[in-house]
């Protein structure tokens, strides 16, 4: 099989476009706002309905990763015939390359990017997000001929730094060995020099360096004196793979042991985009890590991002922040703890600077926030050794409320912000009755209330100084319930019947807080919601964010009351 090729299929649009809501898919354009700039749309603008037109990404590196992103995005086109997406290989560092260079929108790679092509990244101004897609078990194989078929890591080191260079030094016959090995540009190649051999030292000069995976198994399989490693979706009848003891007794590199978390040579495979992806990018990312496209990581040899050791070990993650976010991090933690028992998700609320401060003091494993992060808390954070990394989980309306008893029911701007400002105090200002207003607002580590004075009374203006401060959105609801002449601004997944939104015009007209005008990107309060993390996460506070993205979350992220990235 040539690894470097380009599979592309496109085929013609086909759309069916429902006008009931349970039928609208809407995508927003939400990919999750950097401090670094995105070259796509910015999730300022909010949710949109595009995501269904036609669109083309490409897709490039890693041999290793190639064969899962062709197998999955053949499936996904035939899903979508309106969607191209092009594949092509030439080793993870190619991939990366080509990502910085702005040249692909997604980059294979079957290693971490190294701190380097990070800095070449953001001088460049990109931004690489990494996503692991599923995990791997690097395979050391030998010719069938051969009668090895178990080696301990110091042994494996031997022969590729060349202290060991005949088969008899390790109970073979007496024959020198044909050493086979990835070239340089190969993140298998990385991985297997810093995991055997140790990142300092060097691979032997006389090595026969092979550009794929496919050209090791050949290699391997016509030299009978021949050794080399591969991706374990690549092992074949045409090569043996050997048991490898790395101190803890001989594992045989098997699907079982390699789920099961006993194989030392498992690694994960890796996406990278340039931030959070948007649109086509970020669909195909998830169509892998959803239920169909676990069947494909299956089928092409490879194991699911929920299927190996590092998510399936007893692991416990702490997550506090904003109670917006709140509802939606309890209702799909205990969905994922049903779903993995072994896991142990701690959720607690507090507000989003609360969240934030607890991440830079490294108490907590996610924060969770309804505002973008501050740069004063990116610089507290980064000067405690903290790199906050965000991710976009949801979207909201935020929705300004009243008690129902009230005539009021539309509010511009202007009026909003006079409100709560104080230079409209009373409601027959605003065509309501003659009452004074009482204002409910949020505490000032409540993201909310950040959003809120940003987005309606500017940053630089202040609240007026007699408005009710209330710790959460439930106390808001409360609040405003309990007096005629109250005004509030709460979640959208909070509105109930207990209160009522008024419709808000923003200079274009009303538009009512509903679940249609949201999806439709017309209702002006939408708002991403965010998970912040010190740096990529790993293992279980990974795999949960990957959960609420997912299709299974998708529909929490619904029943909940808020919106889904896509």
């Amino acid at each position: 099989m040539e690894k470097d090729n380009v599979t592309m299929v496109e085929r013609s649009k086909i759309l069916s476009i429902a006008l009931t809501l349970i039928m609208v898919l809407a995508l927003f354009t939400a990919g999750c706002v950097s401090n670094d700039e995105e070259p796509a749309e910015s999730p300022d603008e909010g949710p949109s309905n595009g995501a269904e037109e036609a669109e083309e990404i490409n897709v490039k590196g890693s041999t290793t990763v190639l064969p899962l992103a062709q197998a999955a995005a053949e499936t996904y086109m035939e899903n979508h015939p309106e969607q191209s997406i092009s594949i092509s290989g030439g080793g993870s560092g190619t991939g990366i390359a080509a990502l910085i260079d702005g040249d692909v929108h997604i980059a294979m790679a079957s290693r971490q990017i190294k701190d380097s092509e990070i800095e070449e990244a953001e001088a460049n101004g990109i931004n690489p997000v990494e996503h692991v897609i599923a995990w791997d078990g690097l395979t050391v194989v030998v010719n069938p001929e051969n009668p090895v078929d178990q080696l301990t890591y110091d042994q494996i080191k031997g022969i590729y730094d060349g202290s060991i260079s005949n088969w008899a030094d390790v109970g073979g016959p007496d024959k020198e060995i044909v050493v086979i090995n990835r070239d340089s540009s190969s993140g298998t190649y990385g991985y297997f020099q810093e995991e055997v051999l140790g990142e300092d030292n060097e691979f032997r000069e006389d090595a026969i360096a092979q550009s794929s995976n496919g050209a090791v198994v050949q290699a391997v399989s016509q030299n009978d004196a021949a050794i080399g490693y591969i991706g374990f979706a690549y092992l074949n009848d045409n090569v043996k793979g050997v048991d490898v003891d790395k101190g803890s007794g001989m594992v045989e590199p098997t699907a079982e042991n390699i789920l099961a978390g006993d194989y030392p040579l498992a690694r994960p495979l890796h996406f990278y985009t340039d931030g959070q992806p948007t649109g086509l990018a970020a669909d195909f990312t998830e169509f892998i890590l959803s239920e169909e496209g676990t069947e494909i990581v299956y089928d092409v040899g490879y194991f699911p991002v929920e299927s190996t050791s590092e998510t399936a070990e007893a692991e416990e993650i702490n997550v506090k922040g904003s109670t917006t976010v709140l509802p939606l991090a309890q209702a799909a933690a205990e969905t994922y703890m049903d779903n993995h028992p072994e896991a142990s998700i701690s959720i607690s609320g507090g507000g989003s600077g609360t969240g934030i401060a607890a991440l830079i003091d490294g108490d907590v494993d996610i924060a969770m926030a309804s505002r973008q992060i501050k740069d004063s808390e990116t610089e507290e954070a980064e000067a405690n050794g903290i790199n906050p990394v965000e991710h976009v989980i949801a979207w909201d309306g935020l929705t300004v409320v009243v008690n129902p008893a009230n005539s009021v029911d539309q509010l511009t701007y202007d009026q909003i912000k006079g409100i709560y400002d104080g230079s409209i105090s009373n409601w027959a200002d605003v065509g309501g009755e003659d009452k004074e207003i009482v204002v409910i607002n949020r505490d000032s580590s409540s993201g909310t209330y950040g959003y809120f004075q940003e987005e309606v009374l500017g940053e630089d203006n202040e609240f007026r100084p007699d408005a009710l401060a209330q710790s959460s959105n439930g106390a808001v609801v409360q609040a405003v319930s309990q007096n005629d002449a109250a005004i509030g601004y709460i979640g959208f997944a909070y509105l109930n019947e207990n209160v009522k939104g008024v419709d808000v015009n923003k200079g274009d007209g009303m538009v009512a807080p509903t679940s249609e005008n949201i999806l439709a990107g017309d209702y002006p309060l939408a708002r991403p919601l965010h998970f912040y993390t010190d740096g990529q996460p790993t293992g279980l506070a990974a795999d949960f964010t990957e959960f609420i993205l997912s299709e299974e979350g998708t529909e929490i992220v619904y029943e909940v009351g808020y919106f889904p990235v896509e």
